[in-house]
């Protein structure tokens, strides 16, 4: 996708940014569901789902400054900007400091970092660990939406689920051959999904809930 021109002074940029999370939201939307993004990228997907689905709020944590700065320059660009949409720029486990109740209706995970060394396998994002941490701010009966180029990911994080006995509710490794399946209807696709089918790479999904 090309080489990120970091900017230096993107925090500054973004921090006081309306579409920035801050803590007030939580009780100024209390009364709705909210659904978490982790890994945003520029927006592509969050910004639909949040236009979608207006009476849902929808967060995406990105830990890049300039990835954020540039996904909201992007959104101020259209003619209608959600109004149930937020972004939060930070490392992805320290959204269990930002968050310390139940409040997250689903979590999607959305082409993330596969750490494909052995002695790496505890910052993936579907290890055991942080599972369990997806537990401590999913309501109860919540549910996380996975999706990867990753073939390896894939079949690491099916073993995973299966050996800690989390209910698997649909998974494929081929996801736009099961675009008929009741769970990929209006599939929404990622930035880094777009150019993965392009090239004729399988996307992997799953769905669990825990």
């Amino acid at each position: 996708m090309g080489r990120l021109r970091t900017i230096k002074n993107a925090n500054n940029l973004i921090k006081n940014d309306p579409l920035i999370f801050n803590q007030n939201i939580l009780s100024k939307h209390k009364r709705k569901n909210f659904y978490l993004e982790i890994g945003s990228g520029k927006g592509q997907f969050i910004v639909q789902q949040a236009i979608n689905n207006h009476n849902n709020i929808y967060i995406g944590v990105e830990k890049s400054s300039t990835i954020v700065y540039k996904a909201i320059k992007k959104i101020r660009k259209q003619e209608l900007i959600p109004s149930n949409l937020y972004f939060i720029n930070c490392d992805a486990k320290k959204i269990f400091d930002i968050f310390k109740h139940k409040i997250f209706k689903k979590i999607f995970i959305n082409f993330c970092d596969p750490w494909p060394k052995k002695r790496h396998e505890k910052r993936r994002l579907t290890s055991l660990p942080f599972l369990c941490l997806y537990q401590k701010i999913l309501k109860k009966d919540g549910i996380i939406e996975f999706k990867t180029d990753n073939d390896s990911l894939y079949s690491f994080t099916l073993e995973v689920l299966k050996k800690n006995k989390f209910k698997i509710m649909y998974f494929t490794n081929d996801l736009y051959k099961n675009l008929n399946n009741i769970f990929n209807f209006n599939n929404i696709s990622t930035e880094y999904e777009d150019k993965f089918f392009k090239k004729n790479k399988n996307i992997n999904k799953i769905i669990w809930r825990c």
